[in-house]
This record gives C-alpha cells, sequence and structure tokens, in this order.
C-alpha cells in the first residue's frame, strides 16, 4: 500500500504556480517536521550549532530510482564529529551525528537540459513520487535514525547550481530569522549556557549529483564564458560566497565506451581539479549489492515504454505502484 501525501489536492499546483510566477523564491512542499532544517528534538544542552550542514539531491525526479535513494541516503565523505561533542563527560556522536543534519529533495521547474515532454510525468506526479522517495529514506536507514529524519521536498524555478544555492541561502536564512526570533526553550538548548544571545546556525549546502550532471555544472556552455564560469564556481564553492560543496556519484554513463566514459571523466576532473584539491568536490561510488551505478531515470521510462519488467527492479517498490497505478511512461 502506497504511503499518501499528507497534503490536500491542488496544494502542489499551488505552489508551482507560486513559484513559475515569481511570487517567491523557493517553495517547501513537505517537511518531516515543522522545524525543518533544525533538529525536531532539542539538541545537546552544550553543543554549539555553529553550522548546519544540508545535503540537496536535485534532480528531475521522473521517476525516482534506486540510485536517487542510495544517493539520497550516503553519509558525507569525511564523518566529523561536530564542535562542542565531544571531550570528557561528553557522550561519542551517534550515527545520526555523523550524518547531514539535513536533507533536501529539489524539484526545479526550470531546467537547462530538459524541458517537460509528453509522457513525463508532471510536476505534480514528480513530487507525490519525492514524498514516497522520502518515506523510503526513512525506511531504508535503522529506527534510531529514522526516528531523527529531518527531510523535506521543495520546488525552485533556477536552472543552474550557481543561482540555485543563492536564492536557497536566501530562503533558509529567511526561515531561520522567522523560527528564532523570540527564543524558545528549544532554541536556547542548541547555544552555549553561558551566551547572552541567540546564535542562528549558518546554512552548508552539500549538492549531490550524478557524474553526468557535474559535467554540466562544469561546462562552459552553460556560462557566458569560461572566465565567467571559474568566477562563478569559485563563488559557489568560496566560504567567504555561497559556501557549497559537492559530492558526485561515479556514475557508468551508459550510452558511452569505456575508453570515452575514462576520457570524459578526465576532462572534467582536471576542470574541477581546483575545486577537488580544496576538498570542496567529492567522489563517491554508489556501487551496492543491490544499486546498479547505471540506473537513470531515462532507463525506467524505456523499459516501462517496452513493456519490459525489469523496469521495477530500478526502483522501490511504492515507486513502482505509483508508475503502475498513475499509467506512468507506457507510451
Amino acid at each position: 500500500m502506497n504511503a499518501k501525501p499528507l497534503w490536500p489536492p491542488g496544494h502542489t499546483l499551488k505552489l508551482l504556480q507560486k513559484v513559475q510566477r515569481h511570487e517567491s523564491l523557493v517553495e517547501l512542499v513537505y517537511t518531516s517536521h515543522e522545524r525543518w532544517p533544525f533538529p525536531r528534538l532539542p539538541t545537546h544542552p552544550q553543543r554549539r550549532l555553529d553550522t548546519i550542514r544540508i545535503s540537496i539531491l536535485d534532480s528531475s525526479f521522473n521517476p525516482p530510482t534506486c540510485a536517487h535513494l542510495t544517493l539520497a541516503n550516503s553519509r558525507p565523505p569525511r564523518y566529523t564529529v561536530k564542535s562542542g561533542f565531544t571531550g570528557t563527560g561528553l557522550p561519542l556522536a551517534s550515527a545520526a551525528e555523523l550524518d547531514y543534519d539535513a536533507k533536501l529533495l529539489l524539484l526545479s521547474v526550470r531546467n537547462a537540459d530538459k524541458a517537460l515532454k509528453s509522457g513525463d510525468a508532471t510536476y505534480e506526479q514528480r513530487l507525490e513520487m519525492m514524498y514516497l522517495l522520502s518515506k523510503d529514506m526513512s525506511a531504508s536507514v535503522s529506527k534510531s535514525e529514522s526516528a531523527h529524519a529531518n527531510v523535506a521536498i521543495a520546488i525552485v524555478d533556477e536552472p543552474t547550481f550557481v543561482g540555485k544555492a543563492v536564492l536557497l541561502r536566501q530562503f533558509l536564512h529567511a526561515r531561520s530569522l522567522g523560527m528564532y526570533p523570540p527564543a524558545t526553550a528549544l532554541d536556547r538548548m542548541a547555544i552555549s549556557p553561558a551566551s547572552d544571545e541567540i546564535s542562528i546556525p549558518n546554512p552548508r549546502l552539500v549538492f549531490l549529483l550524478g557524474f553526468d550532471t557535474l559535467i554540466r555544472l562544469l561546462s562552459p556552455r552553460y556560462y557566458a564564458s569560461e572566465a565567467a564560469m571559474m568566477d562563478a564556481l569559485r563563488s559557489f564553492f568560496s566560504p567567504a560566497g555561497d559556501d557549497c560543496y559537492v559530492v558526485c556519484a561515479r556514475r557508468k554513463l551508459v550510452e558511452m565506451e569505456h575508453t570515452v566514459q575514462e576520457e570524459v571523466e578526465a576532462k572534467t576532473l582536471y576542470v574541477a581539479k581546483e575545486f577537488v584539491e580544496s576538498e570542496r568536490v567529492a567522489l563517491i561510488s554508489l556501487g551496492t549489492d543491490s544499486v546498479d551505478e547505471q540506473i537513470s531515470s531515462s532507463q525506467v521510462r524505456t523499459k516501462v515504454t517496452l513493456k519490459d519488467e525489469t523496469w521495477r527492479r530500478l526502483v522501490t517498490p511504492s515507486i513502482a505502484d505509483y508508475i503502475i497505478q498513475n499509467s506512468l511512461y507506457a507510451s
């Protein structure tokens, strides 16, 4: 049985229209609790939240696949115990402490490469599948981690990652200001007892990408010039700028031969060398016993259209049920 989205009929359409009309920068469609991206529960009294790490899985979700699920639940490349949570008398970091503080599934209604085509899932349907994916994210981790689920779904009308970072930081800053003053008992738990002021954590955005998306991020054709691209990326990654990170999943591009794939990867990483060396871009592998690194949404759509039942292996059961119930990609 599918989990049903909590929102009423017409809810997502209304939010989509607000974003498309530029009446708002970003719209939250769903949050796992009302305090997102801040913790659901009070944090440790002696722990100060200076930075809140938010992973952002930005995709077309047409449809969400098992690769999306694995990437969404991937750990940060380097596990770091957060400030104020080590030392004599303080507990060791839990599994949740070693994960991102919050997670965001992001859908852009304007894509630099992908226009909405006949036979595609509508944006409303994609958002419903993203909701199912958010539930799968909680179901696929341990019970203790699931209890601290801090996931949201949002929509934005901006095709570039550099532009999305600016809009998201503005949105998160406004949301933070709306939550913190006046200070609440929960907020006071997030600061040092010796402090007289509420300190709003600084959002650190970590974009989770497939390698094909990294290629587009580092391609001059999406910028005014190569020099303009490097200026934009330096601002995107700089701690003094948007302070973003990119975690990229290596994936063999199905349509490419192995030697061509190696050439594309080498060329892309050469462009990204400055940011790889500064540890702003990290590559991870999604290869597991149950997840093929070649899984893509286009594969699912093609297999469904060809009535190749192996498409079911590429998505979670809840997504498969949704595709069948809504007759998606059948022609």
